[in-house]
């Protein structure tokens, strides 16, 4: 019913994956990796603004919508054509690597992380506004190796599609029962946020030359509502957080921003007016978000972060987010 693809995008610029809460008021932090739901609303962009000549708000909802029904994407993680950086807790802290060669956290943002500087500049006196110095962080698109070779920064992951998949509006499709397809979608895509900067470029580089996630603490295969997490893997994805689990890790509350609560669309039916309408304030929030990007927060929820370890087998299933949850019907 599914079909996984194994992916590498090469970064042509650096890469911010902005996340609330955090810490701090002047750093602008970035994740160390690309969530699944940033690879959705970038795949929604690219074929609503195929579809449709002049895309609105309910354009994006409507694809966007088929796009969770028919489409998974895992957490996309970096990769120098060797390793893939993985996070992992540990006794000594979080380290990043695979099963054969990890680094510290530190080692890991020497090579990888680096932040500009940024401030508002006031009009009328053309110095910098009071209270606008802002740190942004990143990931570079390019690394130094162990000879002082500076080489592109990759990223690594698979993308599911089921089977016969396709995504229309009332007068085009983008069929994907050809591979071609999908390819020429993810060709090229712009992820997470500071594009104002010329951030998120990613280009495709390779398809099914590695085999994701082998090359991390488990495996998972075909089918995304099916995975089995064993007793002492460490996560490469959010988990869902249930009180019951036994782990070595941490707990964060996970959400984002967006034109629109993407969770709110994923529980109605297609055609559903209600998100659109505007007869409560939720509902006017995100009227005003489809004017202004960002301005709808997702309802915060508790997750497992990626690295954490579990203490015992987990049976879960893949969301169009990349998080995961587990399946409780499921035997252990």
């Amino acid at each position: 019913m599914w079909k996984k693809i194994d992916v590498v995008f090469k970064l042509k610029a650096p890469l911010h994956i902005g996340y609330l809460p955090f810490k701090g008021s002047v750093v602008s932090p970035t994740r160390y990796y690309v969530s699944g739901r940033n690879f959705w609303g970038a795949v929604t962009k690219r074929i609503t603004e195929y579809l449709y000549e002049k895309p609105k708000g309910e354009h994006y909802k409507k694809i966007g919508h088929q796009i969770m029904e028919n489409l998974r994407f895992s957490y996309f993680y970096l990769y120098d054509g060797r390793v893939v950086y993985f996070p992992r807790y540990t006794d000594k802290g979080v380290k990043y690597g695979n099963n054969k060669e990890e680094i510290t956290k530190a080692e890991f943002e020497h090579r990888f992380i680096g932040s500009i500087i940024s401030t508002a500049i006031d009009s009328e006196s053309s110095t910098a506004k009071y209270g606008s110095l802002h740190e942004i962080e990143f990931i570079n698109n390019k690394f130094r190796d162990e000879n002082g070779e500076f080489k592109d920064v990759k990223i690594a992951g698979s993308i599911w599609v089921k089977k016969n998949t396709e995504i229309e509006n009332e007068n085009k499709k983008v069929n994907f029962r050809n591979e071609g397809a999908i390819f020429n979608i993810i060709q090229e895509l712009i992820l997470g946020g500071e594009s104002k900067y010329g951030f998120g470029r990613v280009l495709l580089e390779s398809v099914n030359k590695i085999k994701f996630p082998d090359v991390a603490p488990f495996k998972w295969g075909d089918d995304p509502e099916k995975i089995t997490i064993k007793l002492g893997e460490s996560l490469i994805s959010h988990l869902k957080y249930d009180k019951g689990i036994k782990f070595q890790g941490d707990v964060e509350l996970f959400t984002g921003r967006g034109f629109y609560d993407p969770k709110k669309l994923k529980d109605t039916t297609e055609g559903n007016d209600d998100i659109c309408s505007n007869n409560s304030s939720d509902n006017k929030k995100e009227s005003e978000g489809a004017e202004k990007p960002g301005r709808v927060i997702s309802k915060p929820e508790c997750y497992f972060s990626p690295g954490t370890i579990l203490q015992e087998d987990i049976n879960c299933k893949l969301n169009w987010d990349g998080t995961l949850e587990e399946c409780h019907n499921a035997p252990h």
